[in-house]
C-alpha cells in the first residue's frame, strides 16, 4: 500500500503541512494570548490547549509523511536540534 505521502505526490503534502503549521502557529498564539490575559480570547484555557494539541498532531503526521521525500535527511535535523538547544541555553544562560 502507498503511503500517503505517495498517494498525493510531494507539492500535495508540502501544502499541506504549511497549512498545519499556519494552523499550529495561531493556535500556539491564541493560548499565549489566555495566558498573558492580553488581547482576550472568548476561548477557555482548556479548549486552546485541546487546539493546540489537535495541531501538533496535525504537524506530527505531515512530517512523519515527509520522511518519504527523497531529500529528507534526519540526521541533518537532529544535528540542527542540537545546534539551536545549545544556542538556546546559552542565550537564556543556563549553560
Amino acid at each position: 500500500m502507498k503511503s500517503i505521502y505517495e498517494q498525493t505526490g510531494e507539492p500535495a503534502m508540502l501544502e499541506q503541512a504549511a497549512e498545519e503549521f499556519t494552523e499550529a502557529a495561531q493556535a500556539f498564539l491564541k493560548l499565549a494570548r489566555y495566558e498573558r490575559g492580553e488581547n482576550p480570547t472568548p476561548k477557555t484555557r482548556e479548549e486552546c490547549v485541546k487546539d493546540v494539541l489537535e495541531e501538533i498532531a496535525d504537524v506530527e503526521t505531515c512530517l512523519a509523511q515527509l520522511t518519504a521525500a527523497p531529500w529528507m535527511n534526519m540526521e541533518k535535523i537532529f544535528e540542527g536540534i542540537d545546534e539551536k538547544t545549545e544556542r538556546w541555553k546559552r542565550r537564556i544562560g543556563t549553560i
